[in-house]
């Protein structure tokens, strides 16, 4: 996701607004966020513990955190309050981690929707509204090839791709290889254009990530075979 790439500036993830409201359809208008059989089954395929957690505590905890993150716009409008309290429900959300080891877990792969984070270098809120992002930012990720792409939408259409090396079972190094100027102007990125992202929460609709600055990453499965 251009995960949070403060030295490159923005391709990645971002700010926006124009989201959020069919966030909160989506999400109301879906069936049951987990099917237990499932979870159940994917655990015992993986070695997984829920800690003690049920399908329907994960599900209570992921609307909640959903309701707390709408009305955000991404985090452009997020006050420290607001942000202390979305940190909070994330810090619950990763203690009832289904799948700890994400980096093992064929639910990391595909096309993910950023719906909030704190990084700056991607809201831009200090920008007036017409120069950042208005339309979605996505984040595409192939753990098994070590791959990923964080993809602006409207109006710049930037994108930044990278190669992951895994470090820990959670956790990758991001080297940042080439950047899109509206999708079209190739630049090689610097040595220099790199970081780490650790999935600290991961399930079939929803991922959670930090950054190695301290910034952190809550998005939206849009595209189990989406491709980098």
């Amino acid at each position: 996701m251009r995960c949070q790439l403060q030295q490159t500036g923005r391709t990645s993830l971002g700010s926006r607004s124009a989201c959020q409201p069919q966030l909160s359809r989506k999400f109301a208008s879906r069936q049951p966020l987990l099917n237990t059989s499932r979870v159940v089954t994917q655990a015992g395929l993986f070695g997984l513990q829920f800690s003690g957690a049920s399908a329907k505590d994960v599900k209570s905890k992921k609307e909640e955190l959903l309701a707390a993150i709408e009305p955000l716009q991404r985090g452009v409008s997020a006050t420290d309050d607001d942000q202390k309290n979305v940190e909070q429900l994330i810090k619950k959300l990763e203690k009832v981690n289904p799948n700890p080891k994400s980096l093992a877990s064929p639910l990391i792969n595909g096309k993910w929707k950023l719906i909030y984070t704190t990084s700056h270098s991607i809201l831009q809120s200090k920008r007036p509204a017409v120069l950042r992002p208005n339309g979605p930012i996505f984040q595409y990720i192939d753990a098994p090839n070590g791959k990923a792409r964080n993809q602006e939408s409207w109006p710049f259409f930037n994108s930044v791709a990278a190669d992951l090396s895994p470090e820990t079972n959670s956790r990758v190094g991001v080297q940042f290889t080439q950047f899109k100027i509206f999708g079209l102007l190739p630049i090689t990125a610097p040595e220099s254009a790199k970081g780490k992202l650790d999935t600290t929460f991961v399930d079939e609709e929803l991922r959670i990530s930090r950054g190695d600055k301290g910034n952190v990453f809550v998005l939206t499965m849009e595209d189990p075979s989406g491709k980098p």
